[in-house]
Formats: structure tokens, C-alpha cells, sequence
């Protein structure tokens, strides 16, 4: 860490805490204060658009005085935030901030479910935008997925057939809405009540690296929907105490709004579409998976084959809270 400046190290290293999902993170205490370091690896040209997509979001949002872990400017090469000392390693560095999410039993959300919708529309009014959300996988990338994990014997595979009526039905919701969908922006992508930390200074938005394109309002009703649940994963929840207050403070707060009606679930159901495809190729083993990434990723294949279902029936009644 000599190259980034932190000082001196006064302790030992330690996993930073994730949730019970793998970690790229660990947590550094220096004689310049306390840090947070992730590793990356640099595998692709995607790997490079990312890091830059993700330092133009955190740059803007951060001139716009946005609460978040200050990324500490990286020495060179750099790629955004990302020191890349040669082959594909990639190095960030943040500073710490002290303080919980929002995942404990008894939290009360009313505070942060305010701060969470108006830094969303914070976020929705930046100049970020010129990028169009991916389509999702088509259904027979799926298939073939499903295939490799039959062939191979992986305990992924049931899971996945069972999840593939659901997958059809997500991608031509979403597919449908995307015609005609207002212009999107650059979204945080993982606002949840794990990624939102309470301070001694406030709130604030941790975690930036799922940054993608996304229409605002699609973003902001799968915030809320996500919020409803302690769980940062496919399970989402229609709390009327937690959709409402969250979405008229981010409408209150100059966000863009939308139709009322099951197209405004289009984001999530991209993001929940998104994740389930990397988990289940964890599970397959690609992306040089190890152990843990794929019982991770097997986790998330069958929770998302019991939760999309629920979602997908329960669109046009929760289409109800956006009103």
C-alpha cells in the first residue's frame, strides 16, 4: 500500500464483512487512519469500461455532495479509481467511515428510507447519461447454460431448469418495456439496506461497483421494492410503509418519474436477471470460480428459482404502490 500513501501499518489486515457473500475486501488500519481495500482483476474490456463507468458516477455524485467512502486517488497506472500496478491486478482504496447498514432486527427505516429516495433522485439528475441499459441474456443462452450444468453433473442444474419459466417470462417484461423507455443515466446498482451505512455524520451510500446505465424511475421503484427486505439478494418486498415514503422523497427531490404499472419493474427484473446469470455462471465454475464462489453462486441460482416466481405474480398488485 506504499503507493497509495496510507502510512505506516499500525495493525493487522482483516476480511471486510460482506454479508456471508464472498469479499474482494479487506479493512487496513495505517498511521493516517483506517481504510478499505478491494482487489479487482482486469479480464476483459468490460472489466476496463466498468472501472471508468464507475469513477464518472462516483466523481459526479461526489461534486454534488453525495455521502460515500472517499476513494483515495490512485497512483499511476491507473484505471478510474483502480490502481493497475501490470498484468490483470487491479487495487481501490477508500476511506473507512464507522458506522452499521441498515440490516439489524429493530432498525427503524423512516429516516433512511427519506434519505435513500432523495439521494436517488440526487443521483437520477446528474449528467451521466448517452449509455442504454444491456438487454437482458436471451432465453437461449439460458437453455445452454442449463445444458453445460446437466452435463457436468452440478448440483446448479435443477435449480437452474426450475428457474427457466420464470427467465422467459422477466426478459419479455423487460424487453417490452425497453420500447420506448425514457433515456437512462448512470445508476448506483446495488442500493440496498446493506449498502446504505448509518454514521455518526448521517447516511451514507457505500459500495459503487454495480454501477450501471438504467432509466431513473425503473431504478428507484426497484430500490424501494429491495428496501422492503433486509436481504440483499432476489427476495424484495412490497411494504407500503417502505415503497411509498421512499418514492415521494425521491419525486419530492426532483427525480423522474413514471407509468404506474408493471413496466416500471423493469429494472428490477433486469437486475435480479443480471445477478441470477453471474451466479449461475459461478456455479458452473467460469469467471475462475473457486469453492466459495460457487456455493455462493448455487445459493443465489435457488433462491432466485423460489423468489422470481413471487415477484413475477405479484407485479400488477404491487403496481398499486406506485400510485
Amino acid at each position: 500500500m506504499e503507493a497509495f500513501g496510507l502510512g505506516r501499518s499500525v495493525g493487522p489486515w482483516r476480511a471486510l464483512d460482506n454479508g456471508g457473500a464472498p469479499t474482494d475486501g479487506r479493512v487496513l488500519e495505517t498511521s493516517r487512519g483506517r481504510w478499505t481495500v478491494r482487489t479487482g482483476r482486469l479480464l476483459s474490456d468490460w472489466h476496463r469500461e466498468q472501472a471508468h463507468r464507475v469513477h464518472r458516477l462516483q466523481r459526479a455524485a461526489l461534486a454534488a455532495g453525495v455521502a460515500m467512502p472517499r476513494p483515495v486517488d490512485p497512483p499511476a497506472p491507473a484505471l478510474g479509481y483502480w490502481h493497475h500496478p501490470g498484468g490483470d491486478t487491479l487495487v481501490k482504496v477508500s476511506g473507512w467511515l464507522d458506522g452499521h447498514d441498515l440490516r439489524r432486527p429493530g432498525t427503524d427505516l423512516a429516516e433512511a428510507v427519506d434519505w435513500t429516495g432523495r439521494t436517488l433522485a440526487r443521483i437520477a439528475v446528474l449528467d451521466t447519461g448517452g449509455e442504454q441499459p444491456p438487454s437482458p441474456h436471451p432465453v437461449a443462452e439460458w437453455r445452454e447454460w442449463v445444458s453445460e450444468a446437466e452435463a457436468g453433473g452440478l448440483p446448479v442444474a435443477g435449480p437452474a431448469r426450475a428457474l427457466l419459466p420464470a427467465v422467459a417470462d422477466a426478459v419479455a417484461l423487460v424487453e417490452d418495456a425497453a420500447h420506448g423507455a425514457p433515456a437512462a443515466v448512470l445508476v448506483h446498482g446495488d442500493t440496498s439496506r446493506a449498502n446504505v451505512l448509518r454514521t455518526p455524520d448521517g447516511y451514507a451510500l457505500i459500495d459503487w461497483e454495480s454501477v450501471q446505465p438504467e432509466v431513473p424511475w425503473w431504478e428507484a421503484v426497484s430500490v424501494a421494492f429491495r428496501f422492503a427486505t433486509p436481504f440483499n439478494g432476489p427476495a424484495v418486498g412490497a411494504d407500503p410503509r417502505v415503497v411509498r415514503p421512499l418514492l415521494a422523497a425521491y419525486l419530492d427531490a426532483g427525480g423522474p418519474g413514471g407509468p404506474a404499472d408493471a413496466s416500471a419493474f423493469a429494472g428490477l427484473l433486469r437486475s435480479q436477471l443480471a445477478t441470477a446469470a453471474w451466479c449461475l455462471w459461478l456455479a458452473l465454475g467460469h469467471r475462475a470460480a473457486d469453492a466459495e464462489q460457487r456455493a455462493f453462486g448455487l445459493r443465489i441460482v435457488t433462491d432466485t428459482a423460489r423468489e422470481l416466481p413471487v415477484v413475477l405474480r405479484g407485479l400488477e398488485g404491487w403496481a398499486a404502490l406506485l400510485r
